[in-house]
């Protein structure tokens, strides 16, 4: 007899590719080692080109200024309209709410006022109606009881 192989093979998934034997594509690493390299290069080589041209420095160093001015006055134009706008919808939420108020609390105080009623309906019904047919039915099945207790057929 052939001995039976009892180990099932599970279709190879693996959960941790980055644990796996596979060679890794390590052309990203590469090109972002690169990329920063020739960066820093063209920062590098900028930077020597200033230091020995002080009047591209000069004007570089106003046009960076005007930049900085122009983008703080962006901010500022941008957080004045953020302002604006969140003050707007404030004042549209608080309207929101009134007209909330306005509309639903008549109907909190219909719903109430129908509760109420309901309220009073059904001990009405309770004392007047059921209470009696409970006392009667059970008047009833008493005597059946006593009935049955002594002439027992």
């Amino acid at each position: 007899m052939s001995e039976m192989n009892t180990y099932h093979s599970l279709p190879s998934t693996n959960p941790r590719p980055e644990l796996s034997a596979k060679p890794v594509d390590k052309r990203p690493a590469i090109f972002g080692i690169i990329a920063a390299v020739v960066v820093i290069l063209i920062f590098g080589g900028l930077g020597v080109w200033l230091f020995f041209n002080p009047n591209a420095a000069a004007v570089l160093r106003d046009i960076f200024i005007i930049y900085l001015g122009l983008g703080a006055f962006l901010i500022v134009l941008l957080l004045i309209m953020l302002i604006v706008m969140t003050s707007y919808l404030i004042l549209k939420i608080n309207d929101l709410i009134r007209l909330l108020e306005r509309e639903v609390k008549p109907v909190l105080w219909n719903v109430q006022e129908a509760t109420t009623k309901v309220k009073g309906t059904t001990t009405f019904i309770s004392e007047h109606a059921v209470r009696p047919v409970i006392t009667t039915v059970s008047t009833v099945s008493a005597v059946k009881a006593i009935f049955r207790a002594l002439f027992r057929r």
